[in-house]
């Protein structure tokens, strides 16, 4: 008689690596887009400095702010469970991508800018908040 090991998916690190190059991705795919709606990235900041948003700036924080959403997730997992994180950090998550439209609104721009800027935002939520969560570990 064969023992056969079950088949185990990707390691989650994988999956969260791939989650966090998707939405990095998808929001250069956005900035490279945005001029055929309008939007010309010049965004004037409380200063009165003006300055351009540029692919590298999304992709930048894009990327950083989903590897710290992952670390966030996985104390989360740590310290509270697998499943208790995972909500605790599903909530924080959503409310932090609220919060982070009020930087978006805030400067000086054309609505098309602002609009670009806050669905960068959306684009990474949704994409990062359901593959985080489904590689979660089961309770």
């Amino acid at each position: 008689m064969t023992v056969t090991e079950p088949r185990t998916a990707a390691p989650t690190w994988r999956s969260r690596l791939l989650g966090v190059a998707a939405a990095t991705v998808a929001n250069i795919v956005l900035i490279l887009i945005a001029p055929l709606f309008g939007a010309n990235m010049e965004i004037i900041g409380p200063d009165g400095a003006a300055a351009v948003v540029g692919v590298q700036h999304f992709a930048l924080f894009t990327a950083v702010f989903a590897l710290l959403g992952w670390a966030a997730l996985a104390v989360a997992e740590r310290l509270l469970g697998a499943s208790r994180g995972r909500l605790v950090w599903t909530v924080v998550a959503v409310l932090f991508t609220l919060l982070s439209f009020v930087p978006s609104l805030s400067v000086g721009a054309t609505v098309a800018t602002e609009v670009v800027l806050v669905l960068s935002h959306v684009v990474v939520a949704a994409i990062v908040v359901p593959v985080f969560r489904r590689t979660s570990e089961p309770a």
